[in-house]
């Protein structure tokens, strides 16, 4: 499965297989999503406050647009270790991920993956 992750050179979504680069998108969608943080590697940006890939999305590919229930994801490194939802509560997988052209991530979660903060 593919890993997904925002290159904020490009500003584009990079796909990456077996740890490497097979190309780059402005938007795609994901579905049985897995979200994947380095806890290392969050580490050493807070250390060095450098860009290094320390978070990225694992799924399949899909070919459907946005669905209806979707909800913002968002990685902060310097803010926490996990992906988050809006409020604050983290997630680790959902069903159906869209990856829009702005940078923007929308999900819908697995109803048990949502652990309100």
């Amino acid at each position: 499965m593919p890993d997904v992750y925002r290159n904020l050179t490009r500003a584009c979504w990079s796909i990456r297989v077996k740890n490497r680069v097979v190309g780059h998108f402005p938007a795609l969608v994901l579905r049985d999503v897995s979200f994947i943080v380095s806890l290392p590697g969050v580490h050493r940006i807070r250390l060095r406050q450098a860009r290094e890939v320390v978070a990225i999305a694992r799924g399949v590919p899909a070919e459907s647009g946005l669905p209806d229930g979707t909800l913002r994801v968002r990685f902060d490194p310097y803010r926490s270790t996990d992906f988050t939802l809006d409020d604050g509560s983290p997630i680790r997988a959902a069903a159906v991920v869209a990856f829009l052209p702005d940078g923007s991530c929308w999900a819908v979660p697995h109803p048990l993956e949502i652990r309100h903060a």
